[in-house]
Parts: C-alpha cells; structure tokens; sequence
C-alpha cells in the first residue's frame, strides 16, 4: 500500500462498548478533476492502535467498492484532533 494522508469527509457511528471508538460508515473524497466520490465502508477488517510521533490514533483497514474496483484501504482517525483522513490505498 502507498501512504496519501490525505483529508476527507466521514460520518461515523460509535461502538456500544465501553471502548466508544468511531467506526467508520462512509466517507468522501473529490478526485483531481473536482468530481465528489462516496465511498460506503463495506468491510472492517482491523483496527489497530497507534502512537507515532507523540500523536494517538487509530488506523482501520477496510474494504470496500471504490469506483467499480474493490480496494483495501487505511482510515486513520487521529484522536485529539478529532479528524479522519485516508492513510493508505
């Protein structure tokens, strides 16, 4: 996988447990040509916790259909900042 870190739109839901961590339903991005892409998540296949340079945060890897291919991918929600960004594709 190459690393984009790159910004995007999320709409999450929260775990019942009392772990409370997001999980991630669907997101967006826009290509180079402006046009909007919604990406629902299909499949979490794992979350791991991370801590790199001082900076917590959680990293799933997911599955899902991205314009007619199916693709594996990171979301990183970075916690103190309360912000999501694509980490990997």
């Amino acid at each position: 996988m190459k690393i984009v870190a790159k910004p995007i739109a999320m709409i999450a839901t929260f775990s019942s447990d009392r772990s409370r961590k997001p999980v991630p339903y669907k997101w967006r991005f826009y290509r180079e040509s402006g046009e909007k892409v919604e990406v629902v998540v299909e499949q979490i296949q794992t979350v791991e916790e991370s801590r790199i340079a001082g900076i917590d945060a959680l990293i799933y890897t997911c599955q899902s259909r991205i314009l007619d291919r199916e693709c594996i991918y990171q979301l990183k929600y970075i916690v103190g900042q309360y912000r999501w960004e694509l980490y990997k594709v």
